[in-house]
């Protein structure tokens, strides 16, 4: 048989020793009001501490929770329920302000100040301990002690002693040792063991005084906690859900599942992020190495050069190659020219027996009278020239005449038209300043036209993008500063472009704008920043000069004021400035509006409709004709500038007509005067056709009769003419054969020049060191090609030059293209993911990215898609369908273990000795815990089997759809997942036989005595299976501590209670209000009355005293 029973509450003995620790006496040391040391000897019973409200009788209990219970339990639990924060931590009771005797805080200069009764201005020190005896007269006390500096601001600032010794002790004996801050060795001379930790002192207090068994012991003492707390609760299933179950393990495995699934959530972000990441970073490379191959081709074209550098490879493979070229073309042209000169002088000897043959002919006919008809031929040729002039000369003077609609055929005709032409171009050049003048004139009124019509286009195009009707040159001229002083344009307002006339006032427009004059046009600064705006603009240059005022902002705008004034008649746009540009308007533009000049005088300030003002003696009048700057809204003045602007560009079409006119007439008058100079200078000797002809045909006749004289001068003259073009012929082969011979030579010339400067620019190269690699040469020989000829060779040269430029440039491109496309993916990666460590320049963070993609692919995260698939499947078939067992099994669990605590109820009698207490668990299942139950059932047998995609997702999202549900935050947490709120508690009243008498559901529904001894009852009977003794006589660990409990019942019910507890086998320490210890007293075997003085010191009278 079994040693240990399992129940509800752990393991614990089926039968104990009869062992039974009660508590002997409590003592306390500088512990909250209590000041010194304080003691008292506590029933084995029942003891009663009580005392007026704030006395400090739960600062006595409080001192049993700061031995007893973790640092978790707060203070003045069952007297201050409704305290925030955490506890034992500044807004609440702790150690601390318990140590030092906090009294209350006060107000001072510095802060809030609290007032204490010990520590102030010092160190002090404060202890709690408690003796325990049993049976056979053993005993054992454990110890809390904290040494607290003066300076000591939080808990962990003290100096904690945790100890305990097997026999009695006086904490007044640690006195020595806390002047010392409880040196070990110190407390070691008094006989205590001392523990480094909360955790070790609890295990020696739970071991020795047989709290809890099978280590549960801190369900116990939670337990001892809950009900010294002693919370109101209104039924009984809150009462035992409360005070008696634990939380259930469904909240663990719940969190269990919650992890895991946040664990594969991050898995899956990371997974999908990686993913994201190389699909994003695995372009890089490839970009990568464009980019390299880009700069390759860059440095190769860059080391080849180009043709404009002597020293650059380029031009000494140009030169290698054209020397060759040029040597053989060099030989070619000897060859040519040696064959060339042979020939022409072959054609000067034939030419040279041909002159001699000629030279005979022409003797012969000399001697035959020969000398005679050459000069008349010498003659006719002069005549026959002059003739062709003559006619040419006439033919221009026939078609300037003809431009004048004139004509002339003889001397004096021409002589007339010739004094007529001066006599105009002497006009002509007398009205020329004239025109000249009004040329001038026209361009002048262009350029006025056209000059209004672009200022008029630039307001029309300034207005047109602001609000106001300030002019542009002052708009941009604020604009200006406003930059210079980090100033946003509407922050810098003129004063026009805040006030409008309202409309029923249009009229007075004018009169307005001229009456406030410039500051219209004053720019308002906020005040407090008129110094940094002064220090920002002052190294602005502008060529217009502008007013500006600080002006409050923020001040307070009244509404309008009288109409018959100036200020009446405006709006003032809404805005920072508005209440103080109001009470600027009203201090100094208050005009009266008067409609009669003559009513001016009878006011201080005063205003016309036309504008003039009176100020006493003083007034202004003028200044009409310009546009209104005043206006929220420009509206009117651009449609009244773009009446102006069709005016203007009319005016300038009209003008630019006029000008054109004028250059016309001008020009024609000129053309006239060029006509008429030309026929003033004309002679008739020098376009007399006739005479020239009758010249000419003289000159024949006298060669014709000179022929006509001799038949052998005609044979002679007919060999000679025929001698004379064969002669001619000859000379022209010869002078031909000549050229190219010349232009041989020179050709030769020029090739032997051509490869003297070529072998010198090698040399030069060489002597600099230049030398063509053989990559460089393959490359400049793949472009050229292999031309034949020299010209080829020489236009190859100007297309590789070409390409190495469009080659550049094309990789220049390249590489530009591959950098803008690293850029902007690393622009979107940081974007997307920030990193701080990671830059966007393409050359210098490419590394970084590089091995980032590197790390990623490496890690296999966007390769994990299956694993996680996987994962997500064991989720379901493992966590979920722990999740579903675990609620089905505490829900059992609780009604089947609930048994044991009926079995202690059977014993113990419940209002009379014929009735018997018994507790009843109902499973209780709502329609939204069905359905997740169901949703929890299906995922967790989902198969897992291979799905797609979006299968996998849309299984995903109902998994984390579900997950959120059962998350600590989420509202239908404690609905779905603690499975006490599946199960209802009730108690009920049965005879001896079993049969049911009452049923106890809502305690609120009982009277204060009953409803106390049904929580006596139920909860006594739970803590004794807590503390480890389902079936002994008696609990091992007696003390019961009950703060501010049975209050609500009269002596028969607050007895009743006390025999409960006591019927179980504890011992109870009741704090009570002085009001209730009538009822209480008759049932205790120690009464203590806690009392206060005035200056806030507590201390304990034993009313009912026990004996040392």
């Amino acid at each position: 048989m079994s040693l240990m029973a399992d129940t509800l509450f752990g393991l614990v003995p089926v039968a104990s020793s009869g062992q039974q620790w009660v508590a002997r006496d409590l003592q306390v040391v500088n512990w909250g009001g209590y000041d010194g040391r304080h003691r008292i000897r506590l029933a084995s019973t029942a003891t009663l501490v009580s005392g007026a409200s704030g006395s400090g009788k739960s600062t006595l209990l409080d001192a049993y929770v700061a031995l007893m219970m973790p640092h978790t339990t707060p203070f003045n639990g069952a007297s201050n329920g409704a305290v925030v924060g955490r506890p034992r931590g500044r807004d609440q009771r702790n150690v601390l302000s318990y140590a030092r005797g906090k009294i209350d805080e006060s107000r001072t200069e510095a802060g809030t100040r609290e007032r204490v009764l010990r520590g102030a201005d010092g160190d002090t020190w404060s202890a709690v301990a408690m003796t325990w005896a049993d049976q056979s007269g053993r005993r054992f006390t454990a110890l809390r002690g904290w040494y607290v500096p003066a300076g000591a601001q939080r808990v962990e600032d003290l100096v904690a002693v945790r100890a305990t010794t097997d026999a009695d002790l006086d904490l007044a004996d640690l006195a020595p040792s806390a002047a010392r801050r409880f040196r070990r060795t110190d407390l070691t001379a008094l006989g205590l063991v001392c523990y480094d930790t909360d955790r070790e002192l609890t295990a020696r207090l739970h071991t020795t005084l047989g709290i809890g068994a099978a280590g549960g012991g801190a369900k116990a003492v939670g337990l001892l906690a809950r009900i010294q707390a002693g919370q109101q609760i209104t039924t009984v299933d809150a009462l035992y859900k409360a005070m008696v179950l634990e939380e259930p393990e469904t909240l663990a495995v719940a969190d269990a599942a919650v992890e895991q699934f946040d664990n594969l959530t991050e898995v899956r972000d990371r997974m999908l992020a990686a993913q994201r990441q190389v699909r994003a970073l695995r372009p890089i490379r490839a970009h990568r190495a464009a980019v390299d191959a880009a700069r390759e081709r860059t440095a190769v074209v860059d080391a080849v050069g180009g043709p404009d550098d002597p020293a650059s490879p380029f031009c000494v493979w140009r030169d290698e190659r054209r020397l060759t070229l040029l040597r053989d073309a060099e030989a070619e042209h000897a060859a040519t020219a040696r064959r060339l000169t042979e020939h022409a002088e072959s054609a000067r000897a034939v030419v040279v027996g041909t002159e001699h043959e000629h030279d005979a002919l022409r003797d012969a006919v000399r001697a035959q009278g020969g000398d005679r008809l050459e000069a008349v031929e010498r003659e006719l040729a002069r005549a026959q020239e002059t003739a062709a002039r003559v006619r040419a000369e006439r033919a221009r003077l026939d078609r300037w005449l003809a431009e004048l609609d004139a004509s002339v055929t003889s001397r004096a005709d021409l002589d007339r038209q010739r004094a007529a032409s001066r006599g105009f171009v002497a006009a002509a050049d007398a009205s020329r300043r004239t025109a000249r003048d009004e040329r001038l004139a026209a361009y002048e009124a262009v350029t006025r036209a056209r000059a209004e019509a672009d200022r008029l286009e630039r307001e029309h195009t300034s207005l047109g993008r602001r609000r106001g009707n300030v002019p542009d040159e002052l708009h941009r001229a604020r604009v200006a500063l406003a930059q210079a002083a980090g100033l946003d344009v509407d922050e810098l307002p003129f004063v026009a472009e805040l006030v409008e006339v309202r409309t029923e006032h249009e009229h007075w427009r004018d009169a307005i704008s001229l009456a406030l004059g410039g500051f219209a046009l004053t720019l308002l600064v906020d005040a407090d920043r008129v110094g940094a705006f002064r220090a920002a603009i002052d190294a602005v240059p502008s060529a217009v000069r502008l007013r500006f005022e600080g002006a409050t902002v923020g001040v307070v705008h009244h509404g309008s004021v009288d109409a018959s004034l100036l200020p009446g008649r405006l709006d003032l746009r809404d805005g920072p400035f508005t209440g103080w540009l109001a009470e600027r308007l009203d201090d100094r533009f208050a005009y009266v509006c008067v409609d009669d000049a003559r009513d001016l005088g009878t006011h201080g300030l005063a205003l016309t409709r036309t504008g003039q003002t009176s100020e006493g003696r003083r007034g202004a009048h003028g200044g009409h004709g310009r546009a209104s700057v005043l206006g929220f809204s420009n509206t009117r003045r651009l449609a009244d500038l773009a009446s102006q602007l069709d005016a203007a560009r009319e005016e300038l079409r009209l003008a630019s007509e006029r000008s054109e006119g004028v250059d016309l007439r001008a020009a024609a008058a000129e053309e006239q005067r060029a006509v008429h100079a030309q026929v003033a200078e004309a002679e008739w000797e020098r376009v007399d056709v006739v005479g020239a002809e009758r010249a000419v045909a003289d000159w024949s006749a006298q060669r014709d009769a000179l022929h006509a004289g001799s038949d052998t001068l005609r044979d002679l003259e007919a060999r000679l003419r025929e001698v004379a073009a064969r002669l001619d012929t000859q000379r022209q082969d010869a002078a031909r054969a000549a050229v190219r011979r010349d232009d041989a030579h020179a050709a030769w010339e020029r090739a032997t020049d051509a490869v003297d400067a070529c072998q010198t620019a090698l040399d030069r190269a060489a002597d600099k060191g230049v030398e063509v690699t053989a990559a460089q040469r393959d490359y400049l020989d793949a472009g050229s090609g292999v031309p034949l000829s020299l010209d080829g060779f020489d236009g190859a040269v100007r297309a590789l030059a070409a390409q190495t430029v469009h080659e550049r440039a094309l990789a220049a491109a390249e590489e530009r293209a591959g950098l803008d496309a690293l850029a902007a993916i690393f622009t979107h990666f940081t974007d997307t993911w920030p990193n701080p460590d990671l830059g966007t320049d393409p050359d210098a963070s490419y590394a970084d990215f590089d091995r980032l993609l590197a790390t990623v692919e490496s890690e296999g995260l966007h390769e994990l898609e299956g694993r996680w698939s996987r994962s997500l499947a064991q989720l379901s078939g493992n966590d979920l369908t722990i999740l579903h067992a675990a609620i089905g099994r505490s829900v059992r669990e609780i009604t089947e273990r609930i048994e044991p605590v009926n079995a202690i109820l059977a014993d113990l009698p419940f209002a009379d000795a014929d009735h018997r207490l018994r507790i009843d668990a109902r499973p209780v299942e709502s329609a939204v815990v069905a359905r997740f139950r169901k949703a929890l059932r299906e995922l967790a047998t989902d198969p897992t089997s291979k799905r797609t995609e979006a299968e996998q997702e849309a299984r995903f999202a109902r998994m984390a759809r579900l997950i959120d549900r059962i998350r600590r935050t989420s509202p239908d947490f404690a609905d779905l997942v603690d499975v006490r709120r599946h199960v209802r508690v009730s108690a009920e009243k049965v005879d001896l036989a079993g049969r049911h008498v009452a049923l106890y559901d809502h305690i609120g529904e009982k009277s204060g005595g009953e409803s106390q001894e049904l929580v006596a009852f139920i909860v006594g009977a739970a803590l004794r299976y807590q503390l480890g003794d389902a079936a002994a006589e008696r609990p091992r660990y007696a003390p019961v501590f009950l703060d501010e409990a049975l209050i609500k019942a009269d002596a028969r019910f607050a007895g009743r209670a006390v025999g409960a507890w006591r019927g179980l086998g504890f011992q109870l320490v009741i704090g009570a209000p002085l009001d209730k210890v009538g009822a209480l007293e008759p049932f205790v075997d120690a009464a203590y009355e806690v009392v206060k003085t005035p200056d806030g010191r507590s201390r304990p009278l034993a009313v009912v005293g026990l004996d040392d």
